[in-house]
């Protein structure tokens, strides 16, 4: 395919798709006019994948680009698919290799059907995963992409593959193994490039998507501990994988038993307890899973005393990796109001989990965690001696020394307008002494709530 054709298929792609849309607007899902046009665009697409994995479409300052070919000519059902996509918020659409024409239609039916606008990417990301989307994502352009935004996005993307995950296998389908991988890769890279504005988003917290959520904070909290322990890389995203579907065996327990809000009974608890072991069967069906992530998911609840389940035998080894997530678990658990039981706060929960050292929980990975997140984790509020009240943003890398703050409150508990960073380490030039130094921590509940979205700008900064 010489330049000008592969222009023309593409130009050919995106009329189809806004053509598809349009008529959806008019017609049924079924009619002919809805369907042709989503079906020639799947048939338009695949000679792309031959040469490569995924085909980007942006717009850019009100052009339409696909895989770097601005599409001029707008008709009116083009001018609507850019409405629509600016509309929800989406700036940028990749098409992966493997998409399916089913891909191409439910993604029509998202743009026609979803009403409100200005969504941010992880929530788009979230509800195209609902809606069944496997191999079309929505992305922020590049010059989008600092890490705040870019570490929202990855988030958003591992929490559309625990969603397409659990979906896939409660519908008796096999979840796709390489995306579980691909985005815990990218997580172990944004750590890496910063390492704060990723550990923030754990402190996102969805009562009503808990498990989905949680599975994706639990890999985030491994990963950074793995990383603390300087393992590998492989080894950092088999931990990670492990993180990430480590309560996968839950979606072949009844629903309502998961979400019961209530005390267990003991028939209830025995119930909940196969689900490592449901786990472990799942990730065996899977493609690109290490065979130690599949210990991990079924060792993650056998505590260190091994007095958990399922009840290992004395001559039983287990993968030391399993105690890595079972802290992770431990922690994002302890920080997460359920209906059951409040929200600790990071210290609090710290606190709780060095009494559980040596019994459920290994001792020096407790302490690793903790050195790992800080005395004063990030997201952790705190009072000066100022008598302002302030956030945590950054840790110092040894997990000790001074935190990054910002302030929230001031001194006579009015809220700031956007958080306001503040060096710990900067001294009263009259007095030679730190002019603000941390008192110890506040409850989140008898302040005001803040705007997550200016701290975690904060964080990233």
């Amino acid at each position: 395919m010489d330049r000008r054709q592969m222009e023309s298929a593409i130009a050919g792609i995106v009329r189809l798709l806004g053509t598809s849309l349009k008529n959806r607007g008019l017609y049924p899902l079924t009619h002919p006019l809805v369907r042709t046009p989503v079906e020639k665009c799947h048939a338009e697409l695949a000679p792309f994948f031959a040469d490569r994995s995924e085909l980007a479409l942006t717009v850019s300052d009100g052009t339409l680009v696909l895989e770097g070919v601005p599409i001029f000519q707008l008709t009116s059902s083009l001018e609507l698919f850019m409405a629509r996509l600016g509309a929800i918020g989406i700036p940028a659409v990749i098409f992966e290799r493997g998409v399916s024409a089913a891909d191409v239609e439910l993604f029509v039916r998202f743009l026609h059907e979803t009403k409100e606008q200005g969504l941010s990417i992880p929530e788009i990301k979230t509800r195209l995963a609902q809606w069944g989307v496997a191999h079309i994502r929505v992305t922020a352009t590049d010059d989008e992409s600092d890490d705040y935004t870019l570490a929202r996005e990855i988030y958003g993307n591992a929490l559309g593959v625990v969603v397409r995950a659990l979906k896939d296998v409660r519908n008796g389908k096999t979840p796709n193994g390489e995306e579980s991988d691909r985005a815990v890769r990218e997580m172990s890279g944004m750590l890496t490039r910063n390492r704060d504005a990723m550990l923030a988003l754990t402190l996102i917290k969805n009562f009503d998507e808990y498990t989905y959520n949680h599975s994706v904070n639990v890999s985030v909290l491994s990963l950074a501990v793995a990383e603390t322990l300087l393992l590998p890389e492989q080894e950092r995203i088999g931990i990670g994988v492990a993180g990430l579907l480590h309560d996968v065996g839950k979606t072949q327990l009844a629903l309502d038993l998961i979400r019961k809000p209530g005390t267990l009974t003991v028939e209830e608890f025995e119930e909940i307890k196969k689900h490592p072991e449901e786990g472990f069967a799942i990730l065996g069906k899977m493609t690109h899973i290490q065979e130690s992530t599949r210990a991990v998911v079924r060792e993650h609840h056998m505590r260190y005393d091994r007095t958990g389940y399922p009840r290992p035998e004395p001559e039983y080894r287990m993968n030391p990796y399993s105690h890595v997530i079972a802290v992770a678990d431990c922690y994002d658990a302890l920080t997460t109001m359920r209906s059951y039981q409040k929200a600790r706060t990071p210290r609090q929960a710290l606190e709780i989990m060095r009494k559980l050292s040596g019994k459920s929980l290994d001792p020096d990975l407790v302490q690793l965690l903790e050195r790992s997140l800080g005395v004063y984790p990030v997201g952790t509020m705190v009072r000066l001696s100022t008598m302002e009240v302030a956030v945590v943003t950054g840790v110092p890398d040894d997990g000790k020394g001074e935190p990054k703050v910002a302030i929230l409150f001031d001194r006579s508990g009015n809220p700031l307008p956007t958080p306001e960073g503040v060096d710990l380490k900067e001294d009263d030039p009259s007095s030679g002494k730190p002019r603000r130094m941390i008192l110890g921590t506040v409850n989140p509940l008898m302040h005001p709530p803040v705007s997550m979205s200016g701290v975690l700008q904060t964080i990233a900064r």
